[in-house]
């Protein structure tokens, strides 16, 4: 049983503490682990730092297995990335490049809601290229510094770049193995997890099957939390779900003032500046961008994956070149390069989600798109000739994956699809069409 006062200890006094409760003198541990008695003396005082090979001949010594002696390397590392130990890099909290942007409100919810034990689990859904994963690793890497809890990550894509963290190898292996096929011993687990608080992140798990044990892993180890992302919410008793809209987008507000000032604190703006400077380092924009600015990020939902991948073209083409280009051109748009492994174009990222939908989900997506307007719910119903209670339900499903966005007001709740995806279901043969 590994016990939290454990988890918070330094690495002299827990060294001490696990030389004690082993029954062993600092002479005894010195000869079982061929280690000086002087060096061991001084890494309990504080005064000496100990290397990775050090940490592991005392882990040994000590016959520390599973999660204890994973936390003691922890420890014992200082958070210092250690050569290689048998793990997969991969497998550690990913920590990004660029900061994120904008989705501070999303982050904080979630993460009070985690720490304050209310819920133990957060499902993150929403459109392809909305930025889940980014969000996880952002969640991850708050609560992990605020709280100092390890982070288990395990993702079935490209993880973010610059994986670091501490890698719980064969802890991490079990888990991968219980949630993705059901192969582990969940009884196992989770007596090596026992009651140590721990984050685990599901980037992606549940978009490839049904993960098994994490219910059980919820119900046995009450220090555990988990963020999963995937396309539609996971259904788990208890889970808070989370639909990830895309980053706001300039307002009626800005066109009545026009400064380009009013700009930077859009979400959307923010990021496709940020990425436009990469291209054009010192880019500023004047008054006479303002206006191309607010339209592309507009055009373009934004969606964050299709902001940067029209930043790309800033290198050739100007900001009001990229505004005015029409709408099929930017589903041309190539998917950046951070985002490999997904189809090669933004219409290819947003077809291949309408193609996993079912014919009656497709056909609401279909009719939508054929509305000069956002129409009401009993608008829709009457144009698809469908009772009002079965299409709330399907639109409902639609909504979860980030595919319909719905604003409600004093005449009714109206039914929005992304330009994009408008765009996409109006081309003539596309991959959507049912």
């Amino acid at each position: 049983m590994v016990h939290s006062t454990e988890t918070e200890a330094p690495f002299p006094e827990l060294l001490r503490h696990k030389r004690v409760q082993a029954g062993l003198t600092q002479r005894t541990l010195a000869d079982l682990s061929t280690i000086s008695p002087r060096t061991i003396r001084d890494l309990e005082s504080g005064r000496a730092h100990a290397r990775m090979q050090t940490v592991r001949l005392l882990a040994d010594a000590l016959r520390l297995h599973g999660l204890a002696r994973e936390l003691f390397i922890s420890s014992g590392s200082g958070g210092r990335r250690g050569e290689p130990d048998g793990t997969d890099p991969g497998l550690a909290a990913p920590r990004a490049v660029n900061a994120l942007l904008g989705r501070d409100t999303e982050v904080r919810a979630m993460a009070q809601a985690l720490e304050s034990g209310h819920r133990r689990m957060v499902s993150v859904s929403g459109l392809p290229g909305v930025g889940k994963s980014r969000v996880a690793a952002e969640l991850a890497a708050r609560l992990g510094s605020r709280r100092g809890w390890p982070v288990l990550w395990i993702g079935t894509g490209p993880q973010p770049h610059g994986a670091s963290g501490t890698a719980f190898g064969p802890l991490t292996k079990s888990l991968r193995l219980l949630v993705e096929s059901g192969a582990a011993d969940v009884s196992a687990v989770c007596r090596l997890i026992g009651r140590h608080e721990a984050l685990l992140v599901l980037d992606g798990v549940a978009d490839a099957g049904h993960p098994a044990g994490v219910e059980e892993l919820l119900a046995y180890c009450p220090g555990i939390r988990v963020v999963s992302t995937s396309r539609t919410p996971w259904q788990v008793a208890g889970v808070q779900a989370t639909v990830l809209p895309p980053l706001a987008v300039p307002g009626a507000e800005w066109d009545a003032t026009g400064s380009p000032d009013s700009l930077t604190g859009v979400p959307s703006v923010r990021l496709l500046l940020d990425r436009l400077s990469e291209v054009r380092p010192g880019f500023a924009p004047g008054h006479a961008e303002a206006d191309a600015l607010a339209r592309i990020c507009r055009r373009l939902d934004g969606l964050p994956v299709a902001l940067e991948a029209a930043a790309g073209r800033f290198g050739v083409l100007g900001l009001r070149q990229l505004a005015e280009d029409p709408l099929p051109s930017l589903l041309d748009l190539p998917v950046p390069a951070r985002s490999a492994g997904a189809p090669g174009t933004i219409g290819g990222l947003l077809g291949a989600e309408v193609d996993r939908l079912d014919a009656a989900h497709r056909t609401i997506l279909l009719e939508l798109a054929r509305c000069d307007r956002a129409p009401t719910v009993p608008e829709a119903a009457a144009v698809l000739d469908r009772p009002r209670n079965d299409l709330v339900e399907d639109v409902g499903q639609l909504l979860s994956r980030g595919l319909v966005r719905a604003s409600h007001e004093e005449s009714g709740t109206r039914l929005h699809l992304p330009n994009l995806l408008r765009a996409l279901l109006r081309a003539p043969r596309n991959p959507g069409s049912p």
